[in-house]
């Protein structure tokens, strides 16, 4: 089975374990403009609708996200999805939303934790690569992330 072009894996540094079932969604917030003067580029709105959802599997990943059945084509296209298959890679600023606040208190621990959702948000140039991974180490009262491989 073939990965999709961003994928994202989250780690809970509090326990020293993968978090599974964690609820994430993904967002194309706007494609890159060639000129990085123009802010508009940079104008991160929140009505933004996620394009797809998943959730972290038992080893904390997300491989392959379930897309939105709503898009439009014009999206399926900018954002380069065919049909259901994500495989072209689009440049373009994107976003993860992690639902930590809701993993947490699964794990009964709803007033220990900071965090009710993280947000990363991240820039992908004309891609040499055809995959990102998003990697989120957590724990109730910190986080912090990087550029995977």
């Amino acid at each position: 089975m073939s990965v999709d072009p961003i994928t994202c894996h989250i780690l809970d540094t509090a326990i020293g374990k993968p978090a599974a079932d964690v609820t994430c969604s993904i967002y194309r917030i706007s494609p890159l403009i060639s000129d990085k003067s123009q802010e508009s580029a940079y104008d991160i709105s929140s009505n933004q609708r996620p394009f797809a959802m998943a959730r972290t599997d038992q080893d904390g990943r997300i491989k392959n996200w379930v897309i939105n059945p709503e898009l439009s084509l014009k999206d399926k296209e900018a954002i380069g999805i065919e049909n259901i298959d994500w495989s072209v890679l689009k440049p373009g600023i994107y976003k993860i939303k992690f639902l930590t606040g809701k993993y947490f208190n699964d794990l009964g621990k709803a007033n220990r934790t900071f965090f009710p959702f993280v947000e990363i948000h991240f820039q992908i140039d004309n891609p040499p690569d055809h995959h990102y991974h998003i990697p989120l180490l957590l724990s109730n009262h910190s986080y912090t992330t990087y550029r995977g491989s």
